[in-house]
């Protein structure tokens, strides 16, 4: 059974669709279900003979693995992209390998496409488009019936447009068709309020020919050439944040046994680094789970 968010996001898209237009663009908090809400589409498209293949695109091999699941179990049929299936799912890296052919057989088709996580994707008419945005644009766009782009935090750190995406002008806001917020998803009891501590240094020195000292993080960046990634790849700073965190872990596991923490790194390399912090200075017990694990 739906949620009352999907529902209401598969009838607009569908009005939407029937009235005319081709896309849609749906935002919703990470966690909310837009895959499923996208393979509910996909059915009542498929079931009102409005498309005769589906194809999904994700920024990596673990999503498109987990939407091909959830594909092949709404549509009740494999979704490998082999011969007598519905369609396929991908990634973007896949689109610029995808030889001639497979464009030309999709011309004779009636496809539905799906974007997740568009925001992976930037297009710009100027030439500062990525290459999956340009991909997306000029190769996949022009050849669908339908397309969905779905994303949960849409926004690029570069603020550069993301592909099949508009925008108000003359503000520059995203415009959303259907928009499901975190602050939504809480009243749902969908996902939990966040509680965000933010962690400041005011003893910061930087000590080249001479020492020089900064009140907070932001300083240091603004006043010298020192760069976040720098700060976030020095040791000693690290294991101030992991000892901090391992001290309130503590405190809360006299309340809650059996509570963990969780660590965003920057990479594979940055988390097998912080991986190691933690085993050996603070005597920690710690998995790593990364996309190139099958089965985390």
């Amino acid at each position: 059974m739906l949620r009352l968010w999907q529902s209401e996001c598969v009838n607009k898209a569908l009005d939407k669709y029937i009235n005319g237009h081709s896309h849609f663009f749906c935002q919703a908090t990470p966690g909310a279900g837009k895959t499923i809400m996208a393979a509910n589409v996909a059915k009542s498209l498929l079931d009102n003979d409005e498309i005769d293949l589906v194809l999904c695109f994700s920024p990596s091999s673990a999503v498109a693995e987990g939407i091909k699941a959830t594909f092949s179990s709404y549509l009740l049929c494999a979704f490998s992209g082999g011969l007598g299936t519905l369609g396929a799912s991908c990634t973007y890296q896949s689109i610029k390998y995808l030889d001639d052919s497979f464009w030309e057989t999709l011309k004779k088709y009636r496809i539905f496409v799906v974007f997740d996580e568009i925001h992976h994707c930037s297009f710009d008419e100027d030439g500062k488009s990525n290459s999956w945005g340009e991909q997306v644009v000029c190769k996949v766009q022009r050849l669908a019936k339908y397309t969905l782009a779905l994303s949960g935090t849409p926004w690029r750190s570069d603020r550069l447009p993301i592909a099949m995406a508009e925008y108000s002008d003359p503000e520059g806001m995203l415009v959303c068709d259907y928009q499901y917020t975190l602050n939504q998803a809480i009243n749902d009891n969908v996902c939990r309020r966040p509680k965000i501590v933010l962690v400041d240094n005011e003893g910061l020195s930087i000590k080249d020919e001479s020492s020089h000292s900064f009140s907070s993080i932001a300083e240091l960046l603004q006043h010298t050439k020192a760069s976040y990634q720098s700060i976030i790849h020095n040791q000693a700073a690290v294991i101030y944040i992991l000892k901090s965190a391992c001290i309130k872990l503590c405190e809360i596991r006299k309340r809650t046994p059996n509570a963990a923490g969780l660590i965003v790194a920057a990479s594979v390399s940055h988390a097998k680094w912080i991986q190691k912090l933690l085993d050996v200075e603070l005597k920690q017990t710690v998995s790593i789970v990364t996309y190139h694990h099958q089965s985390p």
